[in-house]
């Protein structure tokens, strides 16, 4: 198959990217520049150039895929969101035109945290009630992918865990790891019993392809680990590898040390299930959770070179 990747020299749609040529298909990726054109073919992808902007070039590859997934997002979280939740819907408009009626997939993403917590703290699933006031609205452009289906679309979302890992990498999990190097300290707020959920890059990316083959129109997916963890236990797989004691501080504390985003993803509860993708994809994690991959997995080098002041770490 030739797919058609938005995002696919990022973290994960480049590890989506390594699968779908791993499993035999041909990828042609959205690069940005030089450095996105020489990682693409480094993996043995296609380069094509351009960025969210570029609809004709966008509506031009998805007319020539036989699927197309859309991971490329703005994660800017100090700019007007709905300026960002424009600018997805024209890449939506854009991609899913010429796929009206054809049965070819295109799976967009999203996120977990659009769900409304359990009020007794069970876990939710796909069809659990959205957050009333999210920390952002993306929720809006989940939606409005979704919308498609109704125009003949095979469409679907993957609903990824806030906590996404491996690799040495992630958008959190670093950025939780340089405040520990930097502070001499891993912070939870209050008791830090607050449930969180995490998933493996690489099996995230298995998720992808699972719903390129099997996906209904208007399907959603989320994509965690079997078991939640809290966000105590998660400082404390990031003092071990940080070699810093886990420390409790207020919610006051914690907004004064720099980074708007803190609080948020230290105190929103997030425990999805994943049993719909289990039994609809065929889907498992296999790698490494969370805690596992921070104590003890592919983080090891990155604690190193931040704890040497040899690492810059994007703080959102």
């Amino acid at each position: 198959m030739r797919f058609f990747i938005t995002g696919a020299t990022g973290y994960i749609g480049g590890a989506v990217t390594e699968q779908a040529i791993a499993q035999g298909h041909t990828v042609h990726g959205l690069s940005r520049n030089e450095a996105g054109d020489t990682k693409l073919k480094a993996l043995g992808a296609i380069p094509i150039r351009g960025d969210l902007s570029s609809l004709d070039v966008l509506r031009k590859e998805a007319s020539k895929a036989d699927a197309v997934c859309h991971l490329a997002y703005i994660h800017d979280f100090t700019r007007n969101y709905d300026d960002i939740l424009a600018i997805d819907a024209a890449v939506i408009d854009a991609l899913s035109s010429p796929l009206r009626g054809t049965d070819k997939a295109l799976v967009t993403s999203s996120g977990t945290l659009v769900v409304e917590p359990d009020p007794e703290g069970g876990e939710t699933d796909e069809n659990s009630s959205l957050l009333e006031n999210p920390f952002v609205p993306r929720y809006r452009s989940e939606a409005y992918a979704l919308g498609k289906a109704k125009e003949g679309v095979r469409v679907s979302a993957i609903r990824l865990s806030p906590y996404v890992h491996g690799r040495g990498a992630s958008g959190f999990v670093p950025m939780l790891m340089d405040h520990a190097a930097k502070g001499g300290e891993s912070v939870y707020i209050d008791d830090g019993a607050t449930q969180t959920s995490g998933v493996n890059v690489d099996d995230a990316a298995a998720m992808y392809l699972l719903a390129v083959d099997r996906s209904k129109p208007g399907d959603i997916f989320n994509c965690c680990e079997t078991k939640s963890v809290s966000i105590k236990d998660l400082a404390g797989a990031v003092g071990e590898v940080m070699k810093v004691p886990a420390k409790s501080v207020t919610r006051e504390e914690a907004a004064k040390r720099g980074d708007h985003i803190l609080v948020p993803i230290l105190t929103l509860a997030n425990r999805p299930s994943n049993k719909k993708a289990v039994r609809e994809l065929g889907w498992e994690p296999k790698h490494l959770d969370i805690l596992e991959d921070v104590r003890a997995g592919s983080y090891a080098g990155l604690a190193e070179k931040l704890l040497k002041g040899k690492a810059k770490v994007t703080h959102y």
